[in-house]
């Protein structure tokens, strides 16, 4: 009773894990969201679907429910084709939320709002919900959501140079994403603080950030192409100090980096123009024209219109340095063009500075554009910092405002705590003491047979549960070996062996050439070995860097063989982009299957197809052999092996096969999709 009294006088206090909205599965509103989302669906279409899901969640009946779906329908910005309707979605996700008390979902619709503000470039709006939000995580003492916050924030404030906020508030993000160990954010805020700097004009804390980003960068798992960014970044900071020869080995160390011109091509493009400009500062003018004018290619291609500016500037500066003024003046007329289409005004003021040192029939037109927008820009600059000040005076104020009140209502707690404590302690001594000598014997015995059982129990569950996963290792492990060992090591073992033979009845030079090239074969089998009793799972899947340069080499390796290969796809399709899982099974299935038809199907061609959609993954193999009977015998090890893979993938198979008509296998794999939000502060 004492215990219980205690506990109802009590603060409750609220959990510092963050709940996230319910997830509602196979519902109307799930639905209308994933084909409002289709790019297939026309703008009215979206609309409509919009429409309804907003009409659905509105005529819900349960509070709970009703705040679930209004927050699933913010969370997914599904009503961007209509700004009001998505205000009112927010709307009523922040009331329903408030209604119930749901603190880390009214926390998400207010980052919502704030996320859709930033996109519309209202940068003080998009500030203000992003600080509702940051007062609602840190009540729940959330560090990722906190720092998200404060680094959504720094970000902003970055943008209209208010340097020393986005400094502080970048820090504080730091010492949230530090005590959660996260190393994708913290490179995300370091580079941010070296862009700052950078902007500042201190180039060696730049440099400092710029290298911790990449610290942490090489920490994560997902880094393609982040470490080329932040070289080319260093570079920029290199080229403003004038250290041209480390900016240009930067520039160079982007440009020959393998893939980034089909995988980034704009940063690709950005380095191209980054070494050109550098290298007619240090007046090395060999190749410039070519590497601006590839730039401007790309970025035409990729529309590119703030960068494109920047390229024709650059080449401007080109044409002025080598005395061809009216190419000059041409091309900061094209920088003047796409400065003023991507409202890139500080490029602007540049190309307007530009133009009235070369133009002088204009010079005073030009200058004068400059003197008007640099002093709007510098009123502009005042006026949003004097905003963000009120704003964050006003969220100062009210944090003040609640920790006084919380810490009266403490005081006042205590106080009535105590009295009703002594009041009622007299009252229970007498009875407490009674109960405690009178059960203090029993209790001791009883806690003595329970903790005993409890024992008992807990050491029999976890020699049962220890002996479950032996099993289960052992198992798998053995499952996964033979896979291996029979659909890769055997596979080419039999094609080198085969090759070997035919060549053991020919002594040119040719058949020389190629026994070097199936021992080469045999050698590449030793090493697979010896990569399968380290890591096999691990370094197979690292294997397949090109998928379709993969296949085309598995199919033509066995050319000493009387079988035709054909391998249709579509070129302008990203192979690479299927998840490691699904390359690597799909290319043991394959091999499987060649290799079967190889030895059984005395087929005389081998065809390989794939077709790949937004949900699905097809390939089909098929060859002109003399086929099976599907319903005879046992299954063997190839098609089991099939099934497993499948099994793994969540896909499905089908064989198609008749004696003497050939055999077609059809593969079907499902393509996961997911969408997130990224807030991306890279330059």
């Amino acid at each position: 009773m004492l215990v219980i009294f205690c506990a109802s006088c009590a603060k409750t206090k609220p959990s510092s894990e963050t709940t996230t909205t319910t997830k509602v599965e196979n519902d109307s509103i799930s639905i209308w969201i994933a084909k409002s989302q289709k790019p297939t669906t026309t703008k009215e279409a979206k609309l409509n679907l919009q429409l309804k899901a907003y009409d659905f969640a509105e005529n819900s009946s349960n509070d709970s429910l009703k705040a679930s779906y209004f927050s699933t329908l913010s969370y997914n910005q599904v009503f961007v084709t209509d700004s009001s309707l998505f205000r009112k979605v927010n709307k009523r996700a922040i009331t329903t939320n408030k209604k119930i008390k749901d603190s880390a979902a009214l926390g998400i619709a207010y980052w919502d709002m704030g996320y859709f503000f930033q996109g519309k470039v209202v940068k003080d709006s998009a500030f203000y919900y992003y600080s509702e939000a940051l007062n609602i995580f840190e009540d729940l003492k959330d560090h990722n959501l906190i720092g998200e916050m404060y680094l959504a924030m720094a970000s902003i404030q970055m943008k209209i140079k208010d340097y020393s906020g986005s400094e502080a508030n970048t820090i504080k993000a730091i010492e949230n994403f530090k005590v959660e160990n996260n190393n994708k954010m913290l490179y995300a805020c370091y580079n941010l603080l070296a862009i700052v700097l950078g902007d500042l004009e201190e180039y060696d804390k730049s440099l400092t950030y710029y290298n911790e980003a990449l610290y942490y960068l090489r920490k994560t798992e997902d880094n393609l192409f982040g470490e080329e960014q932040l070289i080319n970044n260093t570079g920029v900071i290199y080229r403003n100090t004038k250290k041209y020869d480390k900016a240009i080995e930067n520039f160079e160390s982007v440009v020959n980096t393998n893939n980034i011109f089909v995988n980034d091509p704009i940063l690709y493009a950005k380095a191209l123009s980054n070494l050109a400009t550098t290298k007619l500062y240090n007046e090395d003018t060999l190749g410039i024209y070519n590497l601006l004018i590839k730039a401007i290619d790309i970025k035409h291609q990729e529309k590119e219109l703030g960068s494109l500016a920047s390229s024709y500037y650059g080449l401007a500066e080109y044409n002025l340095y080598a005395k061809d003024t009216l190419n000059a003046l041409a091309n900061a007329r094209k920088a003047l063009k796409f400065s003023i289409e991507s409202n890139n005004n500080e490029r602007l003021l540049k190309t307007w500075s530009f133009l009235a040192g070369i133009d002088n029939a204009n010079a005073t037109e030009y200058f004068q554009k400059f003197t008007v927008l640099s002093d709007s820009l510098q009123k502009e600059e005042r006026k949003q910092l004097n905003k963000f000040a009120r704003i964050r005076f006003e969220t100062d104020e009210f944090i003040a405002e609640n920790l006084e009140l919380e810490s009266e209502k403490e005081v006042l707690s205590k106080q009535k705590q105590m009295w009703i404590g002594i009041a009622t302690g007299f009252f229970l001594l007498g009875l407490s003491i009674y109960i405690i000598i009178n059960q203090r014997a029993k209790n001791q015995k009883l806690r003595f047979d329970q903790q005993q059982q409890a024992n008992n129990q807990e050491i029999f569950n976890l020699m049962l549960m220890q002996k479950q996963k032996v099993d289960e290792v052992k198992r798998l492990e053995q499952k996964r070996i033979s896979e291996e060992l029979h659909d890769g090591v055997l596979g080419k073992m039999l094609g080198a062996r085969m090759i070997l033979t035919g060549l053991n009845k020919r002594a040119t030079d040719e058949a020389i050439q190629e026994k070097s090239k199936a021992l080469g074969s045999l050698q590449e089998i030793e090493n697979e070995i010896r990569s399968i009793s380290h890591e096999l799972s691990h370094s197979a899947y690292q294997k397949i860097n090109n998928f379709t340069d993969s296949i085309e080499t598995l199919l033509s390796n066995n050319k000493n063989i009387d079988i035709k290969t054909f391998f249709h796809f579509n070129e302008d399709e990203n192979w690479d982009s299927l998840a490691g899982d699904v390359k690597i099974n799909v290319y043991r299935i394959i091999q499987e299957t060649f290799q079967n038809a190889i030895k059984h199907a005395n087929c005389s061609y081998f065809e390989v197809t794939f077709h790949r959609d937004d949900e699905k993954f097809n390939v089909i193999m098929s060859d002109n052999g003399i086929g099976f009977n599907l319903n005879k015998g046992k299954k063997g090890i190839g098609i089991r092996n099939i099934t497993s893979r499948m099994d793994k993938l969540n896909g499905s198979f089908h064989i198609d096969t008749t004696e003497g008509q050939g055999t077609t296998i059809s593969l079907n794999i499902p393509i996961q999709i997911e969408t997130k939000k990224i807030i991306n502060n890279n330059t």
